[in-house]
């Protein structure tokens, strides 16, 4: 199985990349690419950079010129919901855009026209995250992640999310990016965070306390998926 993996930031990638065999480096604009091995598939990791353009044209990227069979967006997220916390896992069961608002002209937030609100990973995906993630003695939780291209540091920004998505578990600046162009392809796609932050809770303070912590954690479970599927 061909597998690309998606994730915004240097200190997502780093650990990842150390520990891809035969890894060969290059660039597509200001996308740093590691093609190599891992538990016998080939696999691909996009360092794509923050929001949602960087995210759409790194999974463009992927599926036309790597040819990628799966899709893992990965990385750090700031908890929405009571009872998330700092290096909890979230995975997402949908993913949607927080800040797509088309409703004056007869659309749900987040809806686009001839898309829909939630992109859903399918459910095989999921079971085996949750079955590696019980196994592993990680703390997760399964629910919906939501996208936008904002930092949410402030309880408005919270609270308008909250709102809008009252089952949103966490939120980020790329899966729905990724998951809206995996819809378009018809790829199978997985999107697993770890939580840097707790939104609106000093946030930017914890964020950049455990950014490091969360981008290490994330690569250790998707090396672990990878071996599953193995």
């Amino acid at each position: 199985m061909k597998i690309g993996i998606i994730a915004a930031m240097h200190q997502e990638c780093e650990f990842f990349r150390q520990l891809i065999q035969a890894p060969v480096h290059s660039r597509y604009l200001d996308i740093k690419i590691t093609h190599g091995q891992y538990a016998g598939h080939p696999v691909c990791l996009l360092e794509s950079g923050i929001g949602k353009v960087n995210a759409t044209i790194a999974a463009e990227w992927v599926i036309r010129e790597f040819a990628a069979d799966l899709i893992i967006n990965t990385g750090s997220a700031g908890g929405i919901k009571a009872g998330v916390a700092v290096g909890d896992f979230v995975f997402a069961e949908k993913v949607c855009h927080h800040d797509v608002d088309v409703s004056p002209i007869g659309f749900k937030f987040g809806e686009l026209p001839r898309l829909p609100v939630y992109y859903p990973i399918k459910k095989k995906w999921l079971e085996r995250l949750d079955q590696l993630a019980n196994l592993l003695g990680d703390k997760h939780h399964i629910g919906t992640i939501a996208t936008g291209e904002s930092f949410i540091y402030q309880n408005p920004q919270v609270d308008l999310i909250k709102q809008r998505f009252p089952e949103v578990l966490a939120c980020e600046m790329e899966a729905a990016a990724v998951a809206q162009v995996c819809h378009l392809h018809e790829i199978d796609y997985m999107v697993i965070r770890n939580l840097s932050d707790i939104a609106g809770q000093d946030a930017q303070i914890n964020f950049n306390q455990y950014i490091q912590q969360a981008g290490q954690k994330s690569t250790e479970l998707v090396l672990a998926l990878i071996d599953s599927i193995s």
